[in-house]
């Protein structure tokens, strides 16, 4: 059985996709059936960008991947439905003005005419549905409404809609990219000593009923109006969170590494 249909199955898709709405089904699978970690870069293991080695690591073996895996992953799969799909590079801003390399992911869906953001590899911020062009904002999960604004004929950023007004993402063009580009990428957000992602412990999972994210020593479950925090202070709630909440399993070895390095502030 070929990769795509390996994870398929592992996600419960068992149609193939006809239009928007069976596209954003298959984007809540995916997302509640799969972690955003980076466990596996800040253990210094070697992280394959190959279909194949995506599946057995983020799909089989649960470990969980970042965004030049979640997003090639639904990518291959689009394609895989016969959907015309192109893969962006985009410059993570995080509501500043910085300047930053490519370093994230993303697909670009062409479906009816219309164009829209693919993007299972943002964290938790990752919206769980398509985002649609254009000057209406798309509404996902508890109500967060992402908008792409265009800020010249080739050039776009995805911002979250919030109280105080609008918040970027990450910016984008329209250039072609291919795999090569994103091993640069991911080669610099997995080994540079700058990348936030060498840097800081990051886990969540995005369900219809919560999301659960830990950054560091700060794990939240956010619902709809509202958020938890809890402050983890031992290894004994890192390990809980870990095995109880995430169902994430990892030695005790690297389990302590991790606590020791990026928990216990």
């Amino acid at each position: 059985m070929q990769a795509i249909e390996r994870y398929l199955k592992i996600i419960d898709v068992k149609d193939k996709p006809k239009n928007i709405t069976d596209i954003n089904f298959l984007i809540k699978k995916h997302l509640q059936s799969l972690h955003f970690c980076n466990f596996p870069v800040l253990l210094g293991e070697d992280i394959s960008l190959e279909l194949e080695a995506i599946v057995e690591k983020m799909v089989e073996q649960k470990k969980g991947g970042y965004c030049f895996e979640h997003n090639k992953l639904l990518y291959e799969a689009l394609k895989y439905f016969g959907f015309e799909v192109e893969a962006p590079f985009a410059r993570v801003l995080n509501n500043q003005k910085i300047d930053v390399p490519k370093t994230h992911r993303f697909t670009l869906l062409t479906l009816g005419g219309e164009r829209y953001i693919v993007d299972a590899g943002f964290s938790f911020m990752s919206p769980n549905s398509a985002i649609k062009f254009g000057d209406t904002p798309t509404k996902t999960i508890f109500e967060r409404d992402y908008i792409v604004k265009e800020l010249d004929a080739n050039n776009f950023e995805l911002a979250l809609m919030r109280k105080e007004g609008l918040y970027t993402l990450y910016s984008f063009d329209l250039t072609k990219h291919n795999e090569r580009d994103f091993e640069m990428g991911h080669f610099y957000s997995s080994k540079h000593k700058d990348a936030p992602f060498v840097n800081n412990l990051v886990l969540s999972k995005i369900t219809d009923a919560k999301i659960y994210s830990l950054k560091n020593n700060s794990y939240h479950e956010i619902f709809k109006g509202t958020t938890e925090e809890v402050i983890i202070k031992t290894q004994e709630q890192f390990s809980a969170i870990l095995r109880d909440i995430f169902e994430y399993d990892i030695s005790e070895k690297d389990m302590k590494y991790l606590f020791d390095k990026f928990i216990y502030l």
